[in-house]
């Protein structure tokens, strides 16, 4: 099943690439938190007919997260949000956290892991959105200048030593 959704999530990024922007195109107020390399590797797209896995599981957390109506979700570097939330820094922090989580565990890994997570711990506790939302509540507050990724890949460390 892992390597289906890989298989899904690659085309997915393939087909929708060419028409994504550079995340390095952020506000400034966004762009000084992450590398510019980072930022010229993601990209995003603003639209409301977000892309969803069409696959059955049997756990119903999965399936919760599947059908669930968000704002945004992140496959590899590419991440999708709604239009309503465009201009909303924190949802692009949010996402660039999944894109670095992405990018940190690899595909394979991070599937397997969002996956576990949220089998065993539901949408709101598992370990990899709990990051993120408490990443971008660090970057909401403004009070601090801090690398996003090299945050990331510390609590990453912590989690699963990777």
């Amino acid at each position: 099943m892992i390597e289906n959704i890989a298989n899904w999530v690659d085309k997915l990024v393939s087909d929708y690439l060419p028409q994504a922007r550079r995340c390095s195109e952020l506000h400034p107020s966004i762009k000084q938190y992450f590398p510019r390399d980072f930022l010229e590797n993601s990209y995003f797209i603003i639209t409301n007919d977000i892309p969803k896995l069409d696959i059955q599981f049997e756990s119903s957390n999965v399936e919760s997260f599947i059908n669930m109506d968000g704002d945004g979700i992140t496959y590899k570097n590419l991440y999708f949000i709604k239009e309503h939330r465009a201009f909303d820094p924190t949802i692009h922090v949010h996402e660039l956290v999944h894109v670095a989580q992405w990018k940190l565990l690899g595909v394979t890994g991070f599937i397997e892991k969002y996956i576990n997570e949220l089998e065993n711990c539901g949408y709101n506790d598992a370990p990899l959105e709990k990051m993120a939302y408490a990443i971008e509540d660090r970057f909401a507050l403004r009070n601090e200048l801090f690398d996003i990724t090299s945050v990331v890949k510390d609590e990453l460390k912590k989690l699963y030593g990777v």
